[in-house]
């Protein structure tokens, strides 16, 4: 295992990076340990998992529900780690929305645009779901939400108390999802978009319209699995990461 130090944003950082940096945004509900067996797993990539202002490992730190803002904040933590070394990007579901945010600050304002952005499970930014969940519908829908979607394991779900814990925290990072607000930015990098071939809530042309949002390189890939594939298909996932990142920057065999 890797010796792991944390740093501000990053409380999973492998002490000795030799990969690719990869910095992970997680779906609505999860925290940055969504990520951490990806710290080390795989010796071409650098897993570096996001944590939000107010969540896990940084609780202590105020909420930000300005999606523009929080975005513009990762960036520039984001360059500081990495100094000087060049980046991807990942997000899943909430999370994709958060990357290309932070994608386009990084592009447009900081003059440092990322080598390359991967998306998953989250449909194009100006695209929405019909009948998808809002936080105005209240917990016991957000509930049906989370059983529809999987990812949560059924004893969690079937412990009402522990849910009434939990479902509060869950949707206020949907509340977040909601200011994200569709922006016209164009990336400079390339774009991979990443689906699950059951995902019960985006369909797959509904991610493939992410070739909009790119001038670079554009790949899709559908994958077996449903709205949590990617970490559902455990550790083989990463390698499956960096061929797809190796194939939009042209480095493939």
């Amino acid at each position: 295992m890797p010796s792991i130090v944390s740093s501000g944003a990053f409380p999973f950082v492998a002490e000795r990076r030799e990969g690719r940096l990869v910095f992970c945004f997680h779906h609505a509900g999860g925290t940055a340990s969504a990520y951490r067996a990806w710290v080390g797993a795989d010796p071409r990539i650098d897993a570096v998992p996001v944590e939000l202002p107010g969540k896990a490992t940084r609780r202590a730190e105020s909420w930000v529900g300005d999606f523009s803002l929080l975005s513009r904040q990762i960036a520039e933590e984001i360059l500081e780690l990495a100094d000087g070394e060049r980046v991807v990007l990942y997000g899943h579901s909430m999370g994709a929305a958060l990357a290309y945010r932070t994608a386009a600050h990084l592009q447009e304002v900081l003059q440092a645009p990322p080598e390359a952005v991967v998306v998953a499970a989250r449909q194009a930014p100006d695209l929405s779901i019909e009948g998808e969940y809002h936080s105005s519908m209240g917990l016991s829908a957000l509930r049906e939400e989370l059983e529809t979607l999987g990812g949560t394991p059924p004893e969690i779900l079937a412990d009402a108390d522990l849910m009434d814990l939990l479902l509060t925290g869950i949707r206020s990072d949907y509340m977040l999802h909601e200011d994200f607000r569709h922006s016209s930015t164009v990336l400079s990098c390339p774009l991979l978009a990443l689906a699950g071939e059951q995902d019960p809530a985006v369909a797959p042309e509904k991610i493939a319209a992410w070739s909009r949002f790119t001038s670079g390189r554009f790949v899709t890939t559908v994958m077996p699995g449903g709205h949590f594939f990617p970490l559902d298909r455990g550790p083989g996932f990463l390698d499956e990461l960096a061929d797809g990142i190796d194939e939009i920057l042209g480095l493939s065999a």
